[in-house]
């Protein structure tokens, strides 16, 4: 706390941290969080007993605090995270009425006055956060000091592309498209999905520019990767869903060449073969190539040829050299194709208006009780998950990122067209 900060660097600390013992200001919240539990009724009855939640450990650290507590038969975890705002709104309910008048008590000179009442007010508007998680014991984790609201951009490493930064020591997570090739993206309209494609695509271009080839599909018509479509990395982009399969076309068809290639090499994935292409296909609204909406014969026939071709980027891509990102503002159970989800061992999911929606993306609820703060989000993995702040990129930094790479009309009119489809690619029933 404050005051206990104060203590070891400012002058009249003896009689400061005294002054915060008599308000009850300490920063061990185990009493308050097991209270909130009663009174919201988590514990159990068992007869005339009352089977409460115990405190095994805490252990304090820079950040703040965390418990761990062996709950009572009858509760599951699910029980407690449903419960998660409960428990930030009772540890930052200040019942105590502390003004500044009684830090004029203290027999402090009038410069650590003026400070005191600075960092006082700074407090008063500061607040508690928490995270809860489960391995075989409930661990809460306060944390004194809120997320940052905003992280600046900045690029990644190599195919290491930033992610955003956590609550542990403001710690800047990196997602490897080398290690974990695809990734799924999911959350309301405005809460930072299409930033965060951005940011990838920005720090792609900025650290290897030779070697990213994207694939580019803005199904929002155009309005968030439509500034790409000049650069010499883009190798094709489409606005619509007929525009969308001529797109994944190439990109299967060049999967395909890359395939044989490599059996031609005796090598079983590029990096064996020192390939050093990457090709990023990269979907802003895959709802909009969901079949299930189509409304006419033709065009369900069409959604259903893209997501096909999705799910096998998605089954074999990897070795060859693909990445997928796939984003949806509408996470339900039919957007995302099963093979592409299944295949993408990272999952970014930015707030959602239901449990039904997180569990679409992440396979679990949480992203529905994420703040209403833009670009934070849940970022999981196959062994993690965690809560984080994603960078914020300005179209500034977009433009001066682009304009290197700005190739004139024409220039890559070989590359761009649309080759004939192979026989051997994809086929379907009649609908």
């Amino acid at each position: 706390m404050l005051f206990e900060i104060l203590t070891t660097s400012l002058m009249g600390g003896i009689a400061l941290k005294a002054f915060s013992k008599s308000r009850g200001m300490s920063s061990n919240d185990s009493g308050k969080i097991q209270r909130i539990m009663s009174l919201s009724g988590l514990n159990v009855r068992d007869g005339k007993d009352t089977l409460t939640t115990q405190l095994v450990k805490k252990k304090q650290f820079e950040w703040g605090w965390e418990y761990k507590f062996r709950i009572p038969l009858g509760r599951s975890f699910a029980d407690y995270e449903a419960k998660q705002h409960v428990f930030e709104d009772g540890l930052n309910n200040r019942r105590k009425n502390i003004t500044f008048n009684d830090l004029r008590k203290l027999d402090l000179n009038k410069d650590l006055l003026l400070q005191l009442q600075q960092l006082w007010k700074a407090k008063l508007t500061e607040q508690k956060e928490i995270e809860l998680s489960y391995d075989g014991l409930l661990i809460v984790r306060v944390y004194e000091k809120p997320l940052a609201k905003e992280v600046p951009y900045t690029s990644g490493k190599g195919w290491r592309v930033p992610v955003g930064v956590t609550r542990n020591m403001n710690e800047l997570k990196y997602h490897d498209f080398e290690m974990v090739p695809h990734v799924v993206l999911g959350g309301a309209t405005r809460y930072g999905k299409s930033n965060f494609i951005n940011s990838t695509i920005c720090s792609l271009v900025r650290c290897v520019p030779e070697h990213t080839n994207l694939y580019l599909i803005d199904l929002k018509g155009g309005v968030e990767l439509c500034d790409y479509e000049n650069m010499k990395q883009t190798i094709s982009i489409a606005y619509e869903p007929h525009e969308a399969l001529h797109t994944l076309q190439m990109a299967y068809e060049k999967m395909r060449d890359i395939q044989h290639e490599l059996r031609r090499r005796g090598k079983k994935n590029v990096q064996e073969a020192g390939i050093k292409e990457r090709y990023f296909v990269v979907i802003d609204e895959v709802g909009e190539l969901n079949a299930a909406e189509a409304v006419t014969k033709e065009e369900k026939r069409l959604k259903l040829e893209c997501q096909t071709i999705m799910s096998q980027i998605a089954r074999i891509g990897a070795g060859l050299g693909f990445r997928q990102i796939l984003a949806t503002q509408y996470p339900t159970g039919d957007v995302i194709p099963r093979a592409c989800k299944q295949n993408s061992d990272a999952k970014l999911c930015f707030r959602v208006q239901s449990g039904v929606a997180s569990r679409v993306v992440l396979d679990t609820e949480g992203a529905e009780a994420l703040p209403m703060i833009k670009g934070r989000a849940i970022y999981q993995t196959a062994d993690k998950r965690e809560i984080l702040q994603t960078p914020l990129i300005t179209p500034q930094i977009i433009h001066d990122t682009i304009q290197p790479h700005i190739v004139t009309k024409g220039e890559r009119v070989e590359e761009t067209a649309i080759q004939p489809r192979r026989t051997d690619t994809v086929t379907f029933e009649e609908v």
